[in-house]
């Protein structure tokens, strides 16, 4: 039987000895958000910065949700980055002043993981609220019958409307743009 690769259980026996650094870009910034948020929490209730034995706590409530996301990295290593880290939460704190925190019934919207890649469709069809999907660059259709073209904007389509590509000469290089021929 194969072990699974991703489950906590064979990263900590592959790599006993990993170091914070190690980590990748997103998950230290996962982890700093957690800490951040645990560091405001705790200064909202004590009006103070959190040292002792209540920074281990929160680094032990904190190091909890890093185990449960699947990430790897001994406790050690991942304290001592927590107590590097609390004097820069402090300055960010004063700075800054605290987040405010939203109401637990409104959703957070979630930020984009990955960037937009060139070519997906971006438009939302104002009839039907769907996706268009692109025909060409700088032409895309919904399937209720509404298409929007770079030049004109939203339109609704009709039976005698071909869609194609036109070549034109634009300085030494040629370009090919969409255009909306009519049958007839």
């Amino acid at each position: 039987m194969k072990p699974n690769h991703h489950s906590l259980a064979y990263k900590m026996r592959a790599k006993p000895n990993k170091t914070y650094k190690e980590l990748k870009q997103k998950q230290k910034a996962k982890i700093g958000e957690w800490a951040f948020q645990s560091t405001c929490e705790y200064y909202r209730e004590h009006g103070k910065m959190p040292e002792g034995d209540a920074a281990e706590k929160i680094a032990a409530r904190v190091y909890d949700k890093v185990k449960s996301a699947a990430i790897w990295v001994p406790y050690d290593e991942f304290y001592k980055a927590f107590l590097h880290k609390l004097p820069r939460y402090e300055a960010r704190i004063a700075e800054q002043g605290l987040p405010e925190e939203a109401p637990p019934d409104v959703p957070k919207k979630k930020a984009r993981a990955t960037p937009k890649k060139r070519g997906n469709s971006n438009k939302v069809c104002p009839e039907c609220g769907r996706k268009m999907k692109q025909q060409f660059i700088g032409l895309q259709h919904c399937k209720c019958g509404m298409s929007w073209h770079k030049g004109t904007g939203y339109f609704q389509r009709t039976s005698d409307m071909v869609f194609a590509l036109e070549r034109r000469k634009v300085g030494k290089t040629v370009k090919q743009c969409p255009v909306i021929r009519y049958r007839g």
